[in-house]
């Protein structure tokens, strides 16, 4: 599983080779100061540019940081945490600064805490994990069910916080995707805005719960979304099993990033 992050555009970051080195030398020896409590741990970072992994020619190219780490007395070294700073078509020409706004990551959090930190503080950013609304999570449900190619029989599953409740934090519903495709593709042709759309379905999907299990989810908070080739959580945190995927997931990313800066520009 990944975590998504927003960043905001990083300030005199420089591809050169002797540069990146600088920016991994800082990152370890912050991981040294930050994480102190267990010296036999060695830890080695690599900051790397992948100028091929963008969405388009006008994205500045992708930065990978992967931190391993080893015993004193161990040669084998693991990998700890990777992070990945990119666009995905929604870069823009900032004077001295680079932009590039996910930071998608994963492995140990007290590793990533002490990077993102260390970041922000070369780069004079901000980095903060996505918080992902029950409308925005619905969005990404729909978007893959647009592109799904699964078996009908497969299954699509809401997840529910649900604290206090028969000793468990969750309560799944599973249904067909098929049956899913058949709500989504009804309400498609209506003349109204996507966000719209999103709500018709998901009222229909409510509807037919409330119906077989005599539940009101709209009592709970919908904190997780479940498909075949995708799982989306409200925290930001996502798994994709297939690139189609990750298009599509970033795609709604962007989506969500315009709608919200126009939305606060209406505000101002």
């Amino acid at each position: 599983q990944w975590r998504i992050n927003k960043v905001s555009p990083l300030f005199d970051l420089q591809y050169n080779v002797v540069k990146l080195k600088q920016y991994a030398s800082k990152i370890r020896q912050s991981l040294v100061a930050s994480l102190a409590t267990n010296a036999s741990i060695k830890y080695t970072v690599q900051f790397d540019e992948q100028p091929f992994l963008k969405y388009c020619e006008e994205d500045p190219s992708a930065l990978v940081i992967t931190v391993s780490s080893a015993h004193e007395n161990s040669a084998t070294n693991k990998v700890a945490y990777v992070a990945i700073l990119l666009s995905w078509g929604m870069s823009f020409t900032l004077d001295s600064a680079t932009h590039l706004p996910y930071l998608i990551e994963r492995g140990e959090q007290k590793v990533g805490n002490a990077v993102k930190s260390t970041l922000q503080t070369i780069f004079d950013c901000n980095i903060s994990q996505y918080v992902i609304t029950q409308n925005q999570l619905l969005q990404f449900c729909f978007k893959f069910i647009d592109c799904d190619t699964s078996r009908s029989s497969d299954n699509f599953t809401l997840v529910y916080y649900t604290p206090q409740i028969d000793h468990k934090d969750q309560l799944n519903l599973t249904f067909q995707i098929g049956d899913v495709h058949v709500i989504w593709n009804g309400v498609k042709h209506y003349n109204k805005n996507r966000s719209d759309l999103v709500n018709i379905a998901y009222q229909m999907l409510y509807n037919q719960i409330f119906h077989m299990v005599d539940l009101d989810v709209k009592l709970l908070d919908l904190c997780k979304v479940i498909l075949p080739k995708a799982e989306m959580q409200n925290n930001g945190t996502f798994k994709m099993k297939t690139p189609e995927a990750v298009n599509i997931m970033f795609v709604v990313l962007n989506e969500i990033t315009f709608n919200t800066a126009n939305d606060t520009s209406h505000m101002t």
